[in-house]
Order: structure tokens, then sequence, then C-alpha cells
């Protein structure tokens, strides 16, 4: 086998392993490109996904792949991967992250073509290597289709595509129903740290303008780690018109309550590109990172920055990435979040 090639699309015999992205947004990112290579491949052959057991359950809500291998990182488990790769009987393997581990044990596992970047001192491990355009205005899932389609590119990629499961979304419908209508999702944390999140008190300040406006619903979601913030916003509001289920539900559920929402308010982060993989409507708060590269990929997602400058690269606590998060007023926030409800109404 000379690589990943037209003949590996075109094979009924093909079995193709790809080894997914660690983070959440980073996944999301992923998916148009493999919705891509789904259509592309031929339809006898098999598109199995190995991510880390933590993204599991998202790609669960994903029609691309045939089975989703969850991908143990503890190097414990290394021998028994390998075993379960070897007994898949891979023909080819596309590494999504550039990491040494996320080669490690496809390549121990003897797949023949194994594609992806020689970065992290894995030029041993791959064999079919890739040079990814990683231009600044040229978006991350480009990068990805780089990787998984070796020829022919499209002119446009769809919008990732997820379902929530339908007993999650009947779940979340008995828990909000004592909730006024229309709801707006606020997700006021980010995994980055400070440089990705916008004031607290500000996600607090347009909830309390909206819930004025409209007599609905303010819905707190985010992590175990966000639900502290979100229980201090939450009681500053009315409680009959908000809700905190930060840290109280898995990722099935907590997609549903994204899929249900008429709009999400975000900061740049895996929620956010949750919430458009799902056909929510986001209005997203963006500091220093670039929307050209890593934006929501949602017809009807809006970014709100105000940076002079972009930097994919950000510490956890920049202040030149704070100040461009602050630079972003309640009041042109609220007024777009007001004008997305009003036409969705």
């Amino acid at each position: 086998m000379n690589g990943f090639d037209a003949s590996a699309l075109n094979n009924p015999e093909t079995r193709l392993l790809v080894v997914g992205p660690n983070w959440l947004g980073d996944g999301i990112m992923a998916m148009p490109a493999l919705q891509v290579l789904r259509e592309r491949l031929h339809p006898e052959a098999v598109l199995d996904l190995a991510v880390k057991p933590g993204q599991a359950g998202l790609w669960a809500m994903h029609s691309a792949p045939g089975s989703v291998h969850p991908f143990p990182a503890a190097t414990r488990h290394l021998l028994q991967t390998v075993r379960t790769l070897k007994s898949r009987a891979y023909t080819h393997a596309i590494f999504l992250p550039n990491s040494f581990r996320s080669a490690l044990a496809p390549a121990l596992s003897g797949i023949p073509v194994r594609r992806g970047t020689a970065a992290q001192g894995r030029r041993l491990l791959i064999n079919d290597p890739v040079t990814p355009d990683t231009r600044p205005d040229r978006h991350q899932q480009w990068e990805n289709l780089d990787l998984l389609l070796p020829e022919n590119p499209p002119a446009a990629l769809p919008p990732p595509h997820l379902t929530a499961p339908a007993p999650a979304r009947e779940a979340m419908r008995e828990r909000t129903a004592p909730f006024p209508t229309p709801r707006l999702a606020l997700i006021p944390g980010a995994a980055r740290g400070p440089s990705k999140r916008w004031p607290a008190d500000r996600f607090l300040a347009v909830a309390r303008a909206w819930i004025e406006h409209t007599r609905g619903t303010a819905l707190w979601l985010g992590t175990p780690e966000d639900h502290p913030l979100c229980q201090s916003l939450h009681r500053e509001l009315p409680p009959v018109n908000s809700l905190n289920l930060a840290g109280q539900t898995k990722l099935p559920e907590f997609a549903a309550l994204l899929q249900e929402a008429g709009l999400v308010l975000a900061n740049d982060s895996g929620g956010m590109h949750l919430a458009a993989a799902l056909g929510t409507p986001v209005v997203a708060i963006f500091g220093l990172t670039s929307p050209l590269k890593t934006g929501p990929l949602h017809p009807k997602a809006v970014v709100m920055q105000h940076a002079t400058r972009f930097d994919r690269a950000v510490a956890r606590d920049s202040e030149a990435a704070r100040a461009a998060l602050e630079a972003v007023s309640v009041e042109q926030v609220t007024e777009q979040v007001l004008a997305f409800t009003a036409v969705n109404r």
C-alpha cells in the first residue's frame, strides 16, 4: 500500500481507523471533513474512530463513524489497545492529533498505512506524511480535510451535524417543563481560563435584560467546575426565570438542552462549538483567538469581538486577551441576543 489515496476510497475492503481530536471543540471542527470522507468512501468500507474515553459520547451522536473505540491515554492500557486494533485488521489509520501517543498504538498494531503529520518526533510512526495548510485565515476544519481527504477537495464543507439522543431530549424537556419559554442558554465558562472568559457579571446583565424583555428562562450550563459560578449568577435572577444545570448533566443531556434552547450565549469554548453543531443559533464572544480559524461552524452564528490582533496560542491569563474581551460591551451583546430572539420567536 502506497498511502491513503483514491484507490483506498473506492475499495470496499478498506478498513480505516481515524484517531480523533482530544478536545470537544476540536472534535466538532473535524466533523465536516469526516462527513465528506464518509460520503466519498465506498459504502462497504469500514470507517471507525478512536478517541479518548471522554470524547466517546460526542461521537456517539454523529453518523460518520461505524464504531467508536475509547482510546485510553494511560500507558498501562497500551498493550490492550494494540491487541484491540490488531483484531480489527485495519488497512489504514489517519491521525488528527499531532501527539506521539496518538500514533503509537496504531503503529504498534501493524496498520499498514499510517497518515498524519510527522510532528512531535513521530516520523518513524508515520509512513504517509501530510503537511496541512495552517494559514491563519484558513479555518481549522480545512486542516482536518487535508489529513482526511487525499485529493479533489470540495469547494465548501457542510456544517457539522449532531443530534442529541431522543431519551436525553425527552428527559431534559421534563426537567425544564416548569420554566417559561423562550429559553436562553448561557455558558459563561471556558476550559482555557480567563483569556477566553467574558466577565461573568456581563453574562448576568445580558440574562437580566433578556428576561425583562421576554419573560423567558435563563438556562445556565457548563462543566462541574462551572457550577459554583453559574449558581452565583442564577441566584441573582428571579427563580421562576432561571435554572442552573451546569455540571449536572452528562454530554447527551447537555447536548439536548442546547438543541432545545432558542439561542446560546457562550465564550469561545467547546460548548459554543457543540451548540453550533446541534443547529442552535449562537452568539459567541471572542478575545484574541481568530474566528476565521476556530469560529463556530453554524450559518446563523454571530461572533462578537473587538481585538486589534489575533493569537492562536494565548496564555491562560493573558492581560491583552482579557482587555479584548472587556472591550465587548453588555449593550452590544444584549442588542444582538434580543435581535436573534425577535427573529426566531
